[in-house]
């Protein structure tokens, strides 16, 4: 598989993952990969998964998927998340939750990525975030692989080393120069639809592709990556979708009003 399109952190938001799906058709990828927390925030989690199920090769169990399966792993949510866990549940029908539980925490592909939700640092807490240099840094500590796909910040972010040895290495932050840059409202429509970066050959990496369905970065179009190991880049992509739709069906089904309000403002 030479090139790979990574979504992650989907949320439920169906309109968003059927634009960014179109999208994947015109990149003539060898395979989708997901990253986790398909569910979670959004209307429509069932249908998300039937989409992830039918057009995702390989995906792993996210935060959220964790909350619909165990009430106990969201007890420390804040309100708005423990409703909407408690929505998702409600909707989900036995064979949604029989494929949530079967997916894994982490897979590898051809022993040179490894995908995990949040950070491949062990951690007995739950969740943590991988933001920035200094975390990258104590990651890489834990990686063999050349390239490891994280999600769950819902930024797009890209962190390289000059070196393959496990040590904790020099990290350089590929993220503020070139991938997340802020974009207000009034130069959205100008905006690049992608970012390309190239990604050593010699030394490791570690991918974040953003949100497809709850972006986070002011960017309010979903987001997603094509990484190209033949070439050794990687390209972040931004989608626009019918985001006043996606609000108006997460209000229409009774989850709360700021979880539609938020994705106007990719926040």
């Amino acid at each position: 598989m030479a090139r790979l399109a990574v979504i992650s952190d989907i949320h439920g938001n169906r309109v968003a993952l059927e634009e960014v799906l179109r999208d994947i058709d015109h990149q003539d990828v060898d395979a989708v990969l997901c990253l986790g927390d398909i569910v979670g925030y959004g209307p429509e989690p069932a249908e998300c998964i039937d989409l992830v199920r039918r057009n995702c090769r390989l995906s792993i169990r996210g935060n959220h998927e964790d909350g619909v399966l165990d009430r106990g792993s969201a007890e420390g949510w804040n309100p708005i998340a423990r409703t909407a866990i408690a929505y998702t549940r409600k909707v989900l029908a036995d064979a949604d939750l029989d494929f949530l539980s079967g997916l894994p925490a982490s897979f590898s592909v051809s022993k040179m990525i490894l995908a995990v939700h949040d950070t491949p640092v062990p951690n007995e807490h739950g969740m943590s975030y991988l933001r920035a240099s200094r975390d990258a840094a104590d990651a890489f500590f834990w990686i063999r692989e050349s390239i490891c796909l994280v999600g769950h910040t819902h930024v797009p972010a890209c962190f390289c080393t000059n070196t393959g040895a496990s040590v904790r290495p020099h990290v350089e932050d590929v993220e503020t120069a070139a991938v997340s840059n802020e974009i207000s409202q009034e130069t959205l429509d100008a905006a690049e639809a992608s970012c390309a970066v190239r990604l050593p050959r010699e030394g490791r990496t570690i991918l974040n592709p953003g949100s497809v369905g709850q972006p986070r970065d002011r960017d309010p179009r979903a987001s997603y990556c094509v990484l190209d190991l033949s070439r050794s880049v990687v390209e972040f992509r931004r989608v626009a979708y019918d985001i006043e739709e996606a609000m108006r069906r997460t209000i229409a089904v009774g989850l709360p009003t700021v979880l539609g309000e938020r994705l106007a403002l990719g926040a």
